[in-house]
C-alpha cells in the first residue's frame, strides 16, 4: 500500500475525516470508552496535522493511572496496540484505501491499496476445507440457525410421546434449580469467491472456527482479501440435528432451550445446566478449556484422534475428511463427560470424534441400562466422569458401541486455568 502523506492539507484532512466516519461507528461497537476516546483524539490530532507524543495520550485518555508510575505510558502503548488490530479486524473483508497507525508513530495516515498482483487464492488442503451450495439449509446465521432447529424440534415433538424414565445421570439438572441450555456443536462458514467463472461458495475451513480466525487469515495469507467475507454464517449437521429428537423428548420436562454452541456466553455458563451435543472439534472454547483441563485426554492433530495421557494410546476415528476416496469409514470414537459449571450448574458433554459417535453416545446416555455400566467403572456418582467408546460404523450409521474406559476426573481447579491438572 501507498501512504497518503499526513500534513494538515485541505484534502487530506477530508479524507480522513471521512474514514474515520466509517471506522467510528466499529470501534464505539466493542463498548470501551477508552478506546473510543483514544480514536477520536488520533483522529482530530492527525486532521489537524498533528502527531501526538505518548505522554500526551495518557495525559488526554489514562488520566487516571499513577503520575510518575510509567503505568500511563503502559497503558497508551497497550491502547495503541489494541486499536491497531480492531482496524485490522475492520479493514480484515474490505478492499481500498484504509486507516492505519504506522509502527513508531501516534497518529493515523490513509494507504492506499497497491496494484494488484493477480495472485491466486493459496491450494487448501482438501482435508481441512469443504464447499457448500449457498442454498444449503443448515448454513444460517446463528439465530435463524437455532430458531429453524426449536421449530423441526418442536413439531417433531407434536405426537406427545411421554418422556421416559430419568437414570442417575439426569438427576442433577432437573432439579428445578438452574435452566437447562442444550448447545449444539456449530461451525463456523464463511461467502469465498471461485476465481475460475466469479461465482460465491459458502466455504467450511476446519481451521477458522470464529469470525476472529477469518479476520486473521484474510491478515495474515496474500492474495485473499476481496476473496472470500464474512456473513456470520453457521452450520449444524444434519446428523446432530436428527439424533437430538429423543434426547429432547428426554429433558422436555426441563423445558430446554436451544442454542448454537459458539452462542454460549459466560451468563449462561453461569446460570443454567448446559448439554452439549456435538463433535469435539465443534466444542465452543467456553466448554472445551475448562473440560480439557481436566480431562485426561487431549485431542491429537486435530480432534478426530484422541490420547489417552497417562497410558499413551491413541484413538483415530476413521473420518471421511481423512480417509482417501472410496475408503469407508468403519470406526468412530463416542465421548461422555459431566462437570461442574462455574456455579454449581451441571455441564453434560455429549460427544464424539465425528458424528456417528455422537449419534451413539446419544443413545447411550437415555438407556439406563447402558449407564449401569458407566456407573459401576466410576464408583456410582456421575457428577465428575468421563466415558470413552468404541463405536462400530458405516459412514454416519452406528450398529454397536463398546465401553473403552470410564473413570472419575479431576474438576477441582479445572476453571483456575492457571493451573494445570496432572
Amino acid at each position: 500500500m501507498n501512504d497518503i502523506s499526513n500534513s494538515a492539507s485541505d484534502a487530506n484532512a477530508e479524507t480522513l475525516a471521512g474514514e474515520g466516519r466509517k471506522v467510528r461507528a466499529f470501534i464505539a461497537s466493542n463498548r470501551s470508552d477508552a478506546l473510543l476516546r483514544l480514536f477520536d483524539f488520533l483522529l482530530q490530532q492527525s486532521i489537524e496535522g498533528r502527531r501526538p507524543k505518548e505522554t500526551e495520550i495518557a495525559e488526554e485518555i489514562f488520566r487516571d493511572g499513577v503520575a510518575g508510575s510509567g503505568g500511563q505510558g503502559s497503558r497508551a502503548r497497550v491502547g495503541i496496540h489494541r486499536l491497531r488490530k480492531k482496524l485490522d479486524l475492520y479493514y480484515a473483508d474490505k478492499p481500498g484505501a484504509r486507516l492505519v497507525i504506522p509502527q513508531g508513530g501516534y497518529g493515523f495516515v490513509i494507504k492506499l491499496p497497491e496494484a494488484p498482483r493477480n495472485a491466486e487464492m493459496p491450494a487448501e488442503n482438501a482435508s481441512k476445507r469443504m464447499r457448500f451450495s449457498t442454498a444449503i439449509w443448515l448454513a444460517a446465521s446463528t439465530l435463524l440457525l437455532m430458531n429453524a432447529i426449536l421449530a423441526w424440534l418442536h413439531f417433531g415433538d407434536a405426537g406427545g410421546l411421554p418422556a421416559p424414565a430419568r437414570s442417575l445421570l439426569w438427576q442433577s439438572t432437573d432439579g428445578g434449580k438452574n435452566p437447562t441450555v442444550i448447545a449444539l456443536g456449530d461451525y463456523f462458514l464463511f461467502v469465498s469467491k471461485q476465481n475460475d467463472n466469479g461465482s460465491e461458495e459458502v466455504t467450511q475451513d476446519l481451521s477458522i472456527d470464529s469470525a476472529d480466525k477469518f479476520y486473521e487469515y484474510v491478515t495474515s495469507t496474500p492474495g485473499v482479501r476481496g476473496k472470500v467475507r464474512n456473513e456470520d454464517l453457521h452450520a449444524v449437521s444434519s446428523d446432530i440435528v436428527g439424533s437430538i429428537s429423543d434426547l429432547w423428548r428426554y429433558l422436555k420436562a426441563d423445558r430446554p432451550v436451544a442454542v448454537a454452541s459458539s452462542a454460549l456466553d459466560p451468563d449462561m455458563m453461569e446460570s443454567s445446566n448446559i448439554v452439549y451435543v456435538g463433535a469435539l472439534d465443534a466444542l465452543s472454547p467456553l466448554l472445551s478449556n475448562p473440560l480439557f483441563q481436566a480431562s485426561r485426554f487431549s485431542c491429537g492433530t486435530t480432534c478426530y484422534e484422541l490420547v489417552d495421557k497417562p497410558s499413551g494410546r491413541r484413538f483415530l476415528s476413521d473420518s471421511p475428511y481423512l480417509l482417501d476416496d472410496g475408503v469407508i469409514p468403519r470406526r468412530d470414537y463416542g465421548y461422555i463427560a459431566s462437570y461442574p459449571g462455574p456455579s454449581g450448574n451441571r455441564i453434560l458433554i455429549v460427544s464424539g470424534t465425528g458424528d456417528a459417535g455422537v449419534r451413539q453416545m446419544v443413545r447411550i446416555v437415555t438407556d439406563p441400562k447402558r449407564l449401569e455400566e458407566v456407573c459401576k467403572q466410576i464408583g456410582g456418582k456421575f457428577e465428575s466422569f468421563e466415558a470413552l467408546y468404541h463405536v462400530r460404523t458405516m459412514f454416519n450409521r452406528t450398529y454397536s458401541s463398546s465401553l473403552v474406559i470410564a473413570r472419575p476426573i479431576n474438576t477441582e481447579r479445572m476453571w483456575d486455568m492457571t493451573q494445570r491438572i496432572r
